[in-house]
């Protein structure tokens, strides 16, 4: 079994799969985004270089053959004889065969470190794409969820304000009413043109990942209960963070290089030993007037006897590069752990907001109602009417960035464990592309 099935857990392959994007815009938003970036494609070309370090690596060991041909001209003089000129020439081959060579075996172990580490950096960068991009999604139906209550907003503010000029013409108004109402519609239009440009820029910003323009669906409902998030325990996401994420899998991958660094070291103090031979066929012997064919074997064995103390210098700096690796893996470690437990107390928190704050749109509507009555039959003022439609616009908006922010987390949290896959996503765009109706 090689190293990258080993290191990389099987639902990550599975996760890399594209998925038939039949079901919503988020996961066409998120396969969009997969084949449009360029980075993405370079660390997929990246798995391929790393790929052949173990076929390079492995030739180090095999039998090498080399063949060649030369012409050569001599000229000999010698006192008292005379002087021998000829033209040499012929074909060589040379067979070069390593049969002992510790520090080439320890190199092929490390390509296929190396190979693993570049599909685990693909894995890793294919996962912060999905996330990025399904982010980049809710961002958007955040933006313009914000928009369509911005604009109902506006609508109750500009009918209050009409109301109020009707009255105030019957003289059942005062002209303060008349300037306060007034002074919310200016801040309710204002309100709109600021979600407008939001829903510009986060509509700009899922054009520039997924290569195309992205219309969010006109109708959002997120107060249906949420069936796909299962939250287990906070140790068991902690757990699994702590032998899966991705910072944890390329530091163990770090510390195993670092260890076959340390043996590449001490096999500079191992003996060498190689076989080589040639075979030149007549006329290719240098040295010799007539033609003359050699052949030649030997075996040769070396051994470093003295190389000014570098060799140990060498197996000390390894050695601490053993430690580096050692002390970085601890550090990733722990910092999985931590980032998964943020994530895990911010998916809760953002749910039992999200409770909370149900129950406050649903007391502000019924407050707005009351306030409306109580307007028309006298007891309440027109400020009233308007703070309590500016309570009800505020409640509804935490409402719904809560919302997100939940989703968010959740996807973050899965992502933090390395387990966020194509899966998720469909399952997330399914239950956002549920009819209203059947809800």
């Amino acid at each position: 079994m090689s190293l990258a099935k080993l290191f990389i857990p099987l639902g990550i392959y599975l996760a890399l799969a594209p998925l038939d994007a039949s079901s919503g815009e988020l996961l066409a938003v998120v396969n969009n985004a997969l084949a449009h970036d360029a980075e993405l494609s370079a660390a997929n070309s990246e798995i391929a270089i790393g790929r052949e370090e173990i076929p390079i690596a492995r030739a180090t060991l095999l039998p090498r053959l080399d063949g060649g041909w030369g012409r050569t001209y001599n000229q000999i003089k010698t006192d008292n004889q005379p002087t021998a000129r000829y033209w040499q020439n012929g074909w060589m081959v040379t067979l070069n065969q390593p049969i002992f060579d510790w520090e080439r075996w320890v190199a092929l172990r490390q390509a296929d470190i190396a190979s693993a580490k570049a599909e685990l950096e693909y894995a890793r960068a294919w996962q912060a794409l999905v996330l990025r991009s399904a982010n980049a999604y809710l961002d958007l139906l955040a933006a313009a969820q914000e928009q369509s209550q911005a604009s109902d907003f506006l609508r109750a503010v500009s009918e209050q304000h009409a109301l109020t000029v009707k009255l105030q013409a019957g003289g059942e108004a005062t002209l303060i009413d008349v300037q306060e109402a007034r002074s919310r519609l200016s801040e309710a239009q204002l309100r709109q043109q600021d979600a407008l440009r939001n829903l510009d820029s986060r509509r700009r910003a899922l054009e520039t990942l997924t290569g195309r323009d992205v219309t969010p669906p006109a109708t959002i409902n997120l107060s249906r209960t949420k069936p796909w998030l299962k939250a287990r325990s906070l140790q068991q996401w902690v757990r699994q963070a702590e032998t899966s994420s991705y910072p944890v899998q390329l530091g163990k991958l770090d510390v195993r290089n670092a260890s076959e660094d340390s043996e590449k070291a001490r096999a500079q103090r191992y003996p060498v030993i190689n076989f080589s031979a040639s075979h030149s066929p007549s006329g290719a012997a240098s040295g010799y007037s007539e033609p003359t064919t050699t052949n030649s074997a030997m075996l040769t064995i070396s051994a470093p006897l003295f190389t000014g103390g570098a060799n140990r210098a060498r197996l000390r700096q390894t050695m601490a590069g053993e430690e580096k690796a050692e002390n970085l893996l601890l550090a990733a470690t722990r910092k999985s752990a931590a980032d998964t437990r943020e994530w895990f107390q911010r998916f809760n928190w953002a749910r039992d907001r999200c409770q909370a704050l149900s129950e406050i749109v649903r007391l502000n509507e019924a407050s707005l109602e009351a306030t409306r009555k109580g307007y028309q039959a006298g007891s309440r003022t027109n400020l009233d009417v308007l703070r309590a439609q500016e309570m009800l616009f505020a409640s509804r908006s935490d409402q719904a960035k809560t919302n997100y922010e939940m989703l968010s987390a959740f996807l973050a949290l899965k992502a933090e464990v390395a387990a966020l896959s194509l899966g998720d996503i469909q399952l997330l765009d399914n239950w956002l592309t549920v009819d209203v109706s059947a809800s």
